[in-house]
């Protein structure tokens, strides 16, 4: 069965004993751990690895991406937008997490789609090249088709990582998708460099609502994911004290058998 982890912003304003009890109870593979998060809460990197240890779960890092664009005209955004990524790998290899996400970066003016295209492949040049000094693998995830986000679909993460392609893995989010068949689509584009899902489900614009509910049918549809192979992040954000939008994604994963209960 495909491992399930789980964002850690479903887990917003835990101590970290207090977060990773919760996902290993619930049966989950680990945290995606959100790397503003941690440099936020001002988490420590010893008692980061001392609670990986202490409960057994393994770490995916997504690194910083609020305010921050790869590709952005501003040359100070930009640098400052690769610093914050280099950042989020040297904390994935002081953790010992398997992976960082990456946002790709969009268009400071939507009729900029070549420059920013252009602008982004210098900054994975970097990006590749620290994933690579570090030992820390990147995976980039195909984005939402918002009004300047432009890296929606395989074939234009093909066109903008070009001849970086193979120094990269992937990470399709289900709720960017606009239909099941697109879901499916982009998942046989991206199957040999495929790292992960990441799953929630949106209503209309609304990206991220808890599995059980939105425009997409998870009963029927985690059966096929799950079969597909390869491991899965339930992503959301909830800070409130009950953290009842992390519970109901666990309840809803326990009842279609996607976790043990």
């Amino acid at each position: 069965m495909s491992e399930i982890f789980i964002s850690s912003t479903l887990l917003w304003g835990s101590p970290l004993p207090e977060l990773f009890a919760a996902i290993k109870t619930a049966g989950l593979a680990g945290p995606e751990l959100w790397a503003q998060q941690f440099f936020l809460e001002k988490y420590d990197v010893g008692e980061y690895r001392e609670c990986a240890a202490e409960y057994g779960l393994s770490t995916l890092v997504h690194a910083c991406s609020w305010d921050l664009n790869l590709c952005s005209a501003n040359e100070g955004i930009r640098t400052a937008s690769i610093n914050e990524v280099i950042r989020s790998l040297e904390l994935a290899k002081a953790i010992g997490a398997r992976e960082v996400t990456v946002h790709p970066g969009h268009m400071t003016m939507v009729c900029w789609r070549d420059e920013s295209a252009k602008l982004l492949h210098r900054s994975l040049e970097t990006i590749a090249d620290a994933s690579r000094s570090l030992s820390v693998p990147v995976s980039l995830e195909i984005m939402e088709k918002a009004r300047k986000e432009f890296v929606t679909s395989p074939g234009i993460m093909e066109e903008v990582t070009g001849d970086l392609k193979n120094r990269f893995q992937y990470t399709l989010d289900l709720a960017h998708c606009d239909s099941v068949s697109e879901m499916r689509a982009y998942h046989r584009q991206l199957r040999k460099s495929l790292s992960k899902l990441h799953i929630s489900n949106r209503v209309g614009p609304q990206y991220h609502t808890p599995l059980p509910f939105g425009d997409y049918d998870y009963k029927a549809l985690l059966p096929e994911i799950l079969g597909w192979n390869v491991p899965m992040v339930v992503e959301g954000y909830d800070s409130t004290t009950t953290h009842e939008v992390f519970h109901r994604n666990v309840r809803f994963l326990q009842e279609q058998g996607g976790l043990q209960q």
